[in-house]
């Protein structure tokens, strides 16, 4: 703990400039495709190997796209979407907000509501800010396997502190009448940490936040929450941002405009039992210690031209009593480093490691093209690799077509020791279909106004028994039609119709979804 305080010290020293950042939740989807938009279209430029976005990063692109001569190349449904979003992010565009109103409750203090949107108040005055929001919700399904829900309720804050503080947290309550994700299932909801009850019914409850200190090339955050590693439009291969959130420290840095750096310390959950460290109270409970789960990982990302970025980056999953100060340091690779520890033959007793590299480029007007490879245990068939592309705006103005395909060989996230997996929660890291698998996933959306999206997309996703997919132990066929409205900032209405053929295992999905169904899903959001 001492070396940890000694890298956070030495890091904050060269400390310039003024900047706050908090974190923008990956579930808020629609403000991270308009971002996708913009940079399609070359209107910003952005870096989507890494999500989620600071909020600070969004409203400079938001900035930058509402500038006269960028604004003249958006369509009318864009620029009321620019407009739409700029009102959320009004914080972080205008700190010094001109229509502060004083109320005597707080005396000297200053504080506002931003008029746009009812269920949201901040507060503010020379040193302190804060937002505060409630979060609400709820989904139904209804099929041929019978009826499905899910609702929760919470609260969410974030704020900054003078000059270089951010933080925030939410916490929201889950219940679900029959519960929907497992981490043994193949599907892309959230993963969670449930607590049953009779009738196959649960409650969960998802807490994130942290604090984050940002300086003019960099930032450090100490937060617990989900993040992805990896361009994507349907789940990462490399960090898919599925698990249960999870604890970790993030040091990030842009010291040019070519070059970006980001090294993640986790703390992963093995719900693996040391039984040397089990043992009985007097009153007959018994006192489980798990076995302790890290995980280490690193990233450079370069962009020798515009509009295109290569990344390159390890990371390491490591069982030990304490935190590996070797893994501390940003710019380990950590295979090298493998076979120094142990007897010098197994390198990879007491860990495994992953190296990854992905490219994007929009350098192409309204194309973006992606491509990632994920290799596990230095092994060909350790190799997951996923490649596709979107087109947005071309020829036909409000429309977007997606295209990708991801396979992941017989080992991509097989592992030899549970404590070592990579895995958290037992949810895989990665890809959400595991190892020896392949999904093609294609869909086409459309936006005709502000805030309203149609989507269509159809999928097909197979997992083989073993290491090859010549036996197949799951197949899921699926055509999907979803509208969606978000009627004011972070509150939405939407409704789904999904026809679904799933075949093999019954373990590997819900209840529910499982043969030939014809689904409808309808839901209602309020905040993230």
């Amino acid at each position: 703990m001492k070396l940890l305080r000694l890298l956070i010290l030495i890091l904050l020293l060269p400390i310039t400039g003024l900047a706050q950042i908090v974190y923008q939740d990956l579930t808020n989807t629609n403000i991270y495709d308009f971002i996708d938009e913009l940079a399609n279209n070359k209107i910003i430029t952005i870096t989507s190997v890494i999500k989620p976005y600071p909020r600070e990063l969004i409203s400079q692109k938001l900035q930058e796209a509402s500038s006269p001569e960028n604004r003249t190349k958006l369509s009318k449904r864009q620029q009321k979407e620019l407009d739409f979003y700029l009102r959320d992010f009004k914080l972080e565009l205008s700190p010094n907000l001109s229509y502060i109103t004083k109320n005597s409750f707080f005396k000297k203090k200053e504080y506002f509501r931003l008029p746009f949107n009812p269920f949201e108040f901040v507060y503010k005055d020379s040193i302190f800010t804060f937002v505060v929001r409630p979060v609400l919700g709820g989904s139904y399904i209804r099929n041929e396997n019978g009826s499905a829900y899910h609702r929760w309720n919470g609260a969410e804050v974030f704020g900054y502190v003078g000059k270089h503080f951010g933080f925030y947290a939410s916490l929201r309550d889950n219940h679900e009448n029959h519960l929907i994700t497992n981490p043994g299932e193949f599907n892309q909801e959230e993963g969670a940490v449930w607590k049953p009850y009779p009738e196959g019914a649960g409650d969960y409850s998802e807490m994130r936040g942290g604090l984050t200190w940002k300086w003019k090339w960099g930032d450090l955050a100490f937060v617990k929450d989900h993040f992805t590693w990896g361009d994507n439009y349907h789940g990462s291969n490399i960090m898919s941002g599925r698990t249960p959130s999870i604890p970790y420290l993030q040091y990030h840095m842009k010291p040019l405009k070519w070059l970006e750096f980001t090294w993640v310390q986790a703390w992963l959950v093995s719900e693996v039992p040391d039984t040397t460290k089990t043992y009985t109270l007097p009153t007959g409970a018994k006192r489980i210690t798990y076995f302790n789960k890290y995980y280490a990982s690193s990233m450079f990302t370069f962009t020798p031209v515009g509009g295109l970025d290569l990344s390159i980056g390890n990371s390491v999953v490591y069982c030990a009593n304490y935190m590996n100060p070797a893994y501390i340091s940003p710019f380990l690779f950590y295979f090298n480093y493998g076979y120094a520890e142990g007897d010098g033959k197994s390198g990879f007793y007491g860990k495994e490691v992953q190296t990854f590299i992905n490219v994007s480029t929009r350098n192409i007007k309204h194309l973006h093209l992606y491509a990632d490879v994920f290799v596990n245990q230095a092994s060909i068939e350790g190799i997951s690799y996923k490649i596709g592309s979107r087109i947005s705006d071309l020829l036909i103005r409000n429309f977007s077509l997606t295209a990708e395909y991801t396979r992941n060989n017989g080992k991509a996230y097989a592992s030899a020791l549970p404590t070592t997996s990579y895995t958290s929660n037992q949810y895989c890291l990665g890809s959400y279909l595991k190892e020896n698998s392949m999904e093609i996933y294609a869909a086409l959306c459309w936006k005709p106004i502000r805030g309203l999206r149609f989507d269509a997309s159809y999928l097909f996703a197979k997992h083989g028994e073993g290491t090859t997919l010549s036996a197949l132990d799951y197949k899921d066929q699926e055509i999907a039609v979803q509208a969606k409205y978000e009627v004011i900032n972070n509150a939405y209405v939407f409704v789904e119709y999904l026809r679904r053929n799933v075949e093999g295992d019954v373990r590997y999905i819900p209840a529910i979804y499982f043969g030939n169904t014809n689904s409808l899903v309808a839901g209602i959001n309020i905040g993230f």
